[in-house]
């Protein structure tokens, strides 16, 4: 138990030194924009955000078309199925399409950001940066974290659009809905502040899952199999409070009448 308690300790002053350079450090591009690393930035957009975009895109789709399909059906028995339009498309926007995005990003960049550090630390390329005047935590972490700030909301609108033609194309195969019409009820029933609420999201998942893979990336103690232990757990971990998260922000905003 002592055990325990020391490591829970020890971990939980690196997990808030880390965030604290990571708050320092994004302020600090704010006021200096200058500094931030344009090619590195623009890489990892590339490789964590655009790349996610067609795998995001279709699982996106498909879980339109399983909301859409499953609600017709229940909805069928009261007579009410046209009702699909307005409730999946408030559920996609506000928590559906922000979540599985967030989720298949996570899975993808928190593991790809934690190996990637984690065999930088092993070959001592980290060491070598330190030794040469350069500041790893600007060159290496930084360039991530605020790529995944600027490319979730890219993200997460890819999938709001995405999902929302599948849940229009099951409300032309099973109800008759034509596209006009899915349209001119979606507009005419779903306000914009849950897209608005489901975007807000975007550049906060994307800072957590980014600094969750990065986090993990730097406590690769220089062994091999941690390298596969820290990547499963930082997967795991980002999942968990990406889900927290939008927990939170549903109680939140609902207490807000937002």
């Amino acid at each position: 138990l002592g055990m325990l308690l020391l490591n829970a300790k020890t971990q939980s002053i690196a997990i808030i030194s880390f965030i604290g350079q990571v708050l320092i450090m994004i302020i600090d591009s704010l006021m200096r924009p200058w500094r931030i690393r344009l090619k590195e930035l623009s890489n990892h957009i590339i490789s964590a955000g655009i790349s996610a975009i067609f795998i995001v895109g279709l699982t996106a789709f498909l879980i339109g078309i399983v909301l859409a399909y499953q609600g017709a059906v229940m909805l069928e028995s009261f007579g009410a199925s046209v009702l699909v339009v307005d409730i999946m498309g408030i559920i996609t926007l506000r928590e559906i399409a922000p979540l599985m995005a967030s989720i298949v990003v996570a899975g993808r960049s928190a593991s790809s950001f934690t190996a990637q550090i984690g065999v930088m630390k092993i070959t001592e390329e980290l060491y070598a940066m330190e030794t040469m005047g350069f500041a790893p935590f600007r060159f290496v972490v930084m360039p991530r974290i605020l790529a995944l700030i600027f490319v979730m909301p890219v993200v997460i609108l890819c999938a709001d659009f995405i999902s929302l033609f599948g849940q229009a194309f099951v409300c032309n195969w099973y109800l008759g809905l034509d596209f006009e019409s899915y349209l001119d009820r979606f507009s005419a029933n779903v306000d914009m502040r849950h897209f608005w609420v489901g975007l807000v999201k975007a550049p906060i998942f994307g800072a957590v899952i980014a600094t969750i893979g990065c986090l993990r990336g730097y406590e690769v103690n220089g062994s091999t199999e941690s390298v596969g232990k820290l990547t499963t757990k930082s997967v795991v971990n980002a999942i968990f409070w990406i889900i927290a998260l939008d927990a939170a922000f549903s109680v939140i905003f609902t207490e807000l009448q937002i």
